[in-house]
């Protein structure tokens, strides 16, 4: 990925305010709200007496003059920079100090659990990844069963209808049978758009599963190695020292480090978070696979002759392009309308 520019922090840029709106929408900002939230309120609450002071000190020249000195140098620490910078920076580490003591605020350790639960995700999605082959096979075994059985009640048909002269009760022999070579065949035309769809999102689940693998040893690679830049930098420097280098115009390394992990943490954030959806997506489907997914119709008689003639068709796992395309039109949409596009 593309390292993050921070060589502009210390001004009043697009970039500090980025940096600055991702401090306060994480849990040390909101509590430096709420700090600076308590005192707005105390000087609200003394106002009063802020005033009365303020009124005193303009009756005397003397308190006058330093008074005025004190404003002015207020509006030079204001209006610089690096100073704006270094308060800033002592202010966002209190702030993450604090409140480290309750939520965990080491980006080290937050991409480490990021990764130790993607982790726990994939071991649950390779179990889902074997469900759905199993089905899969079941579905595979069923519809060929369905197609041995359908020729098997035709024929029994036939030789229903060919007794049906001499013996009585068969011509209702052969209405049940090829009433039931209907529904099968009823059936399979229902589970074969099903078995299209478990092959597609199992291959999409194959590519998911490999992207994590993926995406797991390459943050365990990218963990450690700033884990050891991390803690030599740490070691060699503080907040102190930093902002004071900060004030000098000289940036100090671990600034702008905690800033690129920062960037880090919410990039790995991203992507974990869409891997996460990618099998929760994939769950859902699982959830919802029934084999036994058809109904009996009443059009057997119609398939018999069809049959005969030598113009019936069994539903076969590998019919060609074109005919399945025939069935997709007739056939509820497939369920992958949704995601398709991400097999691409």
């Amino acid at each position: 990925m593309a390292s993050p520019d921070f060589s502009q922090l210390a001004g009043g840029n697009s970039s500090e305010g980025a940096s600055k709106g991702s401090f306060w929408s994480r849990p040390e900002g909101i509590a430096g709200m709420l700090a600076l939230g308590g005192l707005g309120a105390l000087g609200l609450v003394y106002f009063n007496r802020i005033l009365e002071f303020l009124i005193r000190a303009t009756e005397n020249t003397l308190y006058l003059a330093g008074l005025l000195g004190v404003l002015a140098l207020l509006v030079f620490l204001f209006t610089s920079r690096d100073v704006r910078t270094a308060v800033f920076f002592l202010f966002k580490t209190f702030m993450r100090k604090l409140t480290g003591v309750v939520v965990q605020l080491d980006p080290i350790a937050i991409m480490k659990i990021y990764v130790q639960d993607l982790r726990e995700k994939r071991e649950k999605m390779q179990g889902q990844i074997d469900t759905l082959a199993g089905q899969l096979v079941k579905l595979n075994k069923k519809i060929n069963e369905n197609n041995e059985s359908i020729k098997a009640k035709f024929n029994e048909a036939n030789k229903a209808n060919e007794l049906a002269a001499t013996r009585p009760g068969m011509k209702e022999a052969a209405t049940l049978a090829t009433m039931e070579g209907a529904g099968l065949q009823e059936m399979n035309e229902k589970l074969f758009p099903l078995q299209r769809n478990m092959k597609l999102v199992l291959e999409f689940m194959e590519k998911v599963n490999k992207s994590a693998d993926y995406l797991i040893k390459e943050t365990d690679i990218k963990v450690k190695l700033k884990e050891t830049e991390y803690q030599i930098v740490k070691e060699s420097s503080n907040a102190l020292k930093t902002a004071v280098s900060i004030f000098k115009g000289n940036p100090d390394k671990k600034f702008y480090f905690d800033e690129s992990m920062e960037y880090i943490q919410d990039d790995m954030s991203k992507k974990l978070g869409e891997m996460k959806r990618a099998m929760d997506l994939s769950m859902d489907f699982i959830n919802g696979v029934d084999i036994q997914n058809g109904m009996l119709s009443d059009k057997g008689q119609t398939l018999l002759e069809a049959y005969n003639k030598g113009e019936f068709s069994l539903v076969q796992l590998n019919a060609p392009a074109a005919d399945r395309a025939v069935e997709a039109r007739v056939i509820n949409p497939p369920k992958d309308e949704g995601y398709r596009s991400l097999l691409d």
